[in-house]
């Protein structure tokens, strides 16, 4: 007798969960009414936290147009959008969108960034050894978009690299190595 009740109770909890779901069964998304969100996720400010808000900013990235040129791309992030965060954006290269229009990049994928930071108007970036594994001519587009990203954030005299902690220096088209790369050196790969 007390097997069956078992049973029969087991039988009846099976059939009582057999009709709830939490995956809906429609094949196309279906609307929330905002008031069944739970956990104030819609609103402006981050749950959980003292009302603090999260800004977007809107910062550019240089990536390479169809034709091989220098081109700003803008990249939306929270602020205060640091020169770190935004040579975040340029590692992670074109969005598959940009890709299909012929947007590429010189800048490694596996390039990390360590430390980015502007002193005095040069950026000082450290970052792992992927640079250097390109070719000279990649390493020079690679560095110019870099150059140009960090001039938007205002490294306007340039930036200097250390790759593993060694200082970098860029061979110039010129034959002239330098570890101080500035916009104006790089102004030839640019789109007009």
């Amino acid at each position: 007798m007390r097997r069956l009740r078992r049973l029969g109770i087991l039988v009846l909890s099976a059939l009582c969960l057999s009709g709830c779901t939490l995956v809906s069964t429609s094949s196309s998304p279906s609307l929330i009414n905002p008031d069944n969100v739970p956990l104030g996720l819609l609103d402006l400010t981050i749950p959980f936290t003292d009302h603090a808000e999260v800004r977007w900013v809107t910062r550019d990235i240089y990536l390479l147009d169809p034709g091989k040129r220098v081109v700003a791309i803008s990249r939306s992030m929270t602020a205060p959008a640091s020169l770190f965060a935004v040579l975040y954006y340029e590692t992670q290269g074109p969005t598959p969108v940009e890709l299909a229009n012929g947007v590429t990049t010189q800048v490694s994928s596996s390039m990390v960034i360590n430390q980015a930071n502007i002193q005095g108007g040069v950026a000082l970036i450290y970052v792992n050894k992927a640079l250097s594994q390109n070719s000279l001519a990649q390493q020079r587009i690679a560095v110019g978009q870099l150059v140009f990203t960090a001039a938007a954030m205002g490294a306007t005299k340039g930036i200097q690299l250390w790759i593993d902690q060694t200082p970098y220096s860029l061979k110039l088209a010129d034959g002239v190595s330098v570890r101080l790369v500035t916009p104006a050196e790089m102004a030839y790969l640019k789109k007009g």
